[in-house]
């Protein structure tokens, strides 16, 4: 449905455009381009040369991504033969069903058939990065595992080219921020080193980072789940790899508890302490990673309650502070995982979810209550690792000219 803000701002872009031949200030048609919503400015590229510029502009990208409403994007499997399945967009701030959007995923026929080792394993969203979706496809133990990047927006696809190693697993995706590259993070059994870092941007392939170790583990469940906080890759659970602090041939016992991070600026590895577990009899806290108010927070899920540590000082390992210890209420006692929301106007928000019984909700730690409550449903669900935030970009990517996208999946019609 069009709103009526949405046909008054439409309404200004096309007076804007009857005005451009009359030589109207750039400043005022890029003002007015950047209230249209992201399907509008795509096709005002096709009006004129000078809307064609501003809008693929670097500058004008990221500002109209700024400006864009966070969303939860889920990705829903169909079960069965079929190799389609739906990305599923649900605003933030509101957990309004009615506004979202679906966008099917489904490989192409005129493509490549998929190989023969490939054939019975579906797209997995597993990363999200300024506008952009990382997918894996098949077992990362597998010699034709493959990973590939998405704009949903644009519905432009790229097969990233994989380094090297019979086993290979992408750890995580982020925007290295000195040179704007969009970066992935590679964990690989070569003979030459364990980790390897590949840009999109940039030819060349992986660059390896380090002498290969003594011991990389082989059975890994991905994906990883990373939390990004001032520049870093932080993991709570992380294989078992030795990193080039370590000593001996396998990680130390009170070291693999440790929470992994990654310095993306420095290139270096280094393990953080975590707070303590909680224990009821045989039974412990199930522990998840996420940012609150700008700090590294761990939320422990034990009993149908939940503690939130957060991290008041980054650079001191010893200050994790029990923020709050709560009951969650009946409808919240399945909660295992929780993400930082960032939800406009309120500061300490954070989405809560389940695997059971498929929902998701805004908790507001401060006021420790319910937000908003939705329930996903169970056809086509698999869990949590299916659900990340993210934001609308219109944003031009020449990585996406680079990489041959044949037999890569296709997009359609958004609904």
């Amino acid at each position: 449905m069009v709103t009526a803000p949405a046909i008054k701002v439409k309404r200004q872009a096309a007076a804007a455009a009857s005005s451009s031949s009359r030589g109207i200030n750039d400043d005022v048609v890029t003002e007015i381009l950047l209230r249209l919503p992201c399907a509008a400015v795509l096709r005002s590229r096709a009006v004129c040369k000078t809307w064609r510029r501003i809008t693929t502009s670097t500058a004008f990208g990221a500002d109209h991504a700024r400006r864009q409403p966070l969303e939860l994007i889920l990705h829903r499997h169909r079960h069965g033969p079929s190799t389609s399945s739906a990305l599923e967009t649900i605003p933030l701030a509101t957990l309004d069903e009615a506004s979202g959007l679906r966008l099917h995923v489904q490989h192409p026929e005129h493509a490549t058939p998929p190989k023969p080792a490939t054939s019975g394993y579906d797209l997995a969203l597993v990363a999200s990065c300024d506008g952009l979706l990382l997918f894996e496809k098949g077992p990362s133990g597998r010699p034709d595992y493959s990973v590939s990047v998405c704009n949903p927006v644009t519905r432009q696809w790229a097969e990233v080219p994989r380094p090297p190693g019979t086993w290979v697993l992408s750890c995580g995706f982020y925007a290295h921020k000195p040179s704007g590259e969009h970066r992935i993070l590679w964990l690989s059994n070569a003979q030459q080193g364990s980790h390897y870092v590949s840009s999109l941007e940039a030819a060349g392939g992986a660059r390896r980072l380090g002498p290969a170790p003594t011991y990389v583990p082989l059975c890994v469940e991905p994906p990883l789940h990373h939390v990004t906080l001032h520049g870093v890759l932080h993991w709570l659970c992380y294989p078992g790899v030795l990193l080039p602090m370590d000593d001996g041939p396998c990680p130390e016992p009170k070291e693999r508890g440790k929470i992994v991070a990654f310095d993306t600026l420095s290139e270096t590895f280094r393990r953080m302490s975590r707070p303590p577990r909680r224990r009821d009899g045989g039974h412990c806290g199930e522990l998840f990673l996420l940012e609150v108010g700008g700090m590294l927070a761990v939320a422990d899920f034990l009993n149908g309650s939940m503690d939130l540590w957060v991290m008041e000082d980054y650079d001191d390992g010893a200050s994790w502070r029990r923020r709050l210890r709560v009951d969650l209420p009946s409808q919240l006692r399945g909660a295992c995982w929780a993400m930082g929301a960032r939800v406009e106007g309120r500061r300490d928000v954070i989405l809560l979810g389940d695997r059971g019984r498929c929902w998701v909700a805004l908790y507001d730690v401060t006021e420790k209550r319910v937000v908003k409550q939705i329930q996903l449903g169970t056809e086509g669900w698999r869990n949590r690792r299916n659900v990340f935030v993210f934001r609308d970009s219109v944003e031009r990517h020449a990585f996406f000219d680079l990489h041959d996208p044949q037999g890569v999946p296709v997009l359609d019609q958004r609904s």
